[in-house]
């Protein structure tokens, strides 16, 4: 009591040390401040959480309550996500201490979870959620405990991946170290992806089709560049965080990215893959500055785009280039059948150059040249996101282990 009155005076007086305070006192205190609040830390979300760690398979389980402390408020998060810290790290010494999981739940379920009902009965679920988020705290709340561990190493850890970010913005596609929470869009919602260097949409691709909660179905990421007027699917070989770093590009000024239907199947799948060493070739109109357009040969052989005006030929190696359908308003006159194609990697000389527009006479044409260029990148049009097969523990005994079944779940 005296500990408690110390605190609620200043805390900024308290000092805790063994020659005056022991565990039980602190843990004693913490226990009764969480009692008396006039609203428990959980207890508005009780019914919610204790349904869903009911739930019998163990991947929906987790991710249902994954979801759901991610719901809510920012206050009630980080203080759940603090004292469930604290408790992981309490559990880990359990050879030491004998509090397990399984007893810090049953100290503290009610503690977190009551309702404040009269005549309201302890729940036996509400120390078993407890005991879950002890268990999964590193996965659930996305923390890397090695580095919560040391807050000083974690800020200068941080700092310099954050520089790294920034340095890397202009580095060439497939160079970018790091990972990053995603924005992507879907149905007026907004869903938050992590994902780490390497990985691609095909790795993600489950868990993203979890968080927007869809089925299997034609549905592909799209990424959205200048206000919405530039789009396109992004392919699920593509590596995400190289996708993700052009939308912070100042050129491209808001973009996002967002789950839609994958309309792109049938506009390419009426196409056959060119024979080997083909060459396509014709005519387009190539947007100039001055809001003018001009007629341009254009020829594809292999992964080179060349185009002649005036009979100068300028070539562009495909492989450096991302085609997206439309362009930006501003350009006159507007047409229907233009595709923009934008260098990944261009040098800070060239950057009002990163766009390169053409149009085409009708859509027929315009998907011709698109399923080409798409051939000389990615071969096949795989654009559909998919769920792949269920996730199992490697070793009930271990929460941080995981088999890599589903790409929705950590290893």
């Amino acid at each position: 009591e005296k500990l408690r009155l110390t605190f609620n005076q200043n805390i900024h007086e308290v000092t805790l040390s063994d020659e005056h305070h022991v565990t039980h006192d602190v843990t004693s205190m913490l226990k009764q401040y969480f009692r008396e609040l006039p609203v428990s830390l959980l207890g508005p979300w009780n019914l919610q959480l204790t349904e869903a760690v009911q739930i019998d398979d163990e991947t929906e389980r987790l991710y249902q309550i994954q979801d759901l402390i991610y719901e809510l408020p920012g206050t009630e998060f980080h203080t759940l996500k603090f004292v469930i810290q604290h408790l992981y790290y309490v559990a880990q010494q359990q050879s030491v201490n004998k509090m397990g999981s399984e007893n810090l739940g049953v100290i503290f379920g009610p503690t977190l979870m009551s309702t404040h009902e009269v005549g309201s009965e302890f729940n036996p679920h509400e120390y078993q959620l407890i005991t879950t988020l002890i268990d999964y705290f590193p996965w659930l709340f996305q923390v890397n405990v090695e580095l919560e561990a040391n807050k000083g190493k974690e800020l200068k850890l941080a700092e310099a991946e954050l520089r790294k970010i920034m340095s890397n913005i202009d580095a060439p596609q497939g160079s970018v170290e790091n990972s990053w929470i995603v924005e992507v869009f879907h149905n007026q919602n907004s869903l938050n992806i992590k994902i780490e260097s390497g990985q691609t949409l095909r790795d993600v691709s489950a868990e993203i089709l979890y968080r927007a909660k869809l089925a299997d179905g034609d549905y592909a990421l799209h990424e959205f560049l200048c206000n919405g007027q530039l789009q396109r699917p992004v392919h699920l070989s593509e590596y995400l965080l190289n996708t993700t770093v052009t939308l912070w590009e100042e050129r491209v000024q808001r973009s996002w990215l967002a789950i839609d239907y994958n309309s792109i199947k049938e506009k390419l799948k009426i196409f056959e893959p060119p024979p080997p060493d083909s060459i396509e070739q014709g005519s387009l109109h190539m947007f100039e500055a001055k809001k003018k357009w001009r007629e341009v040969q254009c020829k594809l052989s292999q992964d080179n785009f060349t185009y002649s005006k005036l009979k100068v030929k300028t070539s562009l190696n495909l492989l450096n280039y991302t085609w997206y359908l439309g362009c930006e308003t501003n350009l006159s006159p507007p047409t229907r059948h233009c595709f923009t194609l934008r260098c990944v990697s261009p040098t800070r000389d060239h950057k009002d150059d990163m766009f390169k527009v053409f149009c085409a006479a009708d859509d027929a044409e315009m998907w011709r040249w698109l399923y080409r260029i798409n051939y000389v990148k990615f071969k096949e049009p795989d654009y559909r996101l998919v769920r792949s097969k269920r996730a199992t523990l490697q070793n009930p005994n271990n929460r941080n282990s995981f088999i890599l079944l589903d790409s929705r779940l950590p290893t």
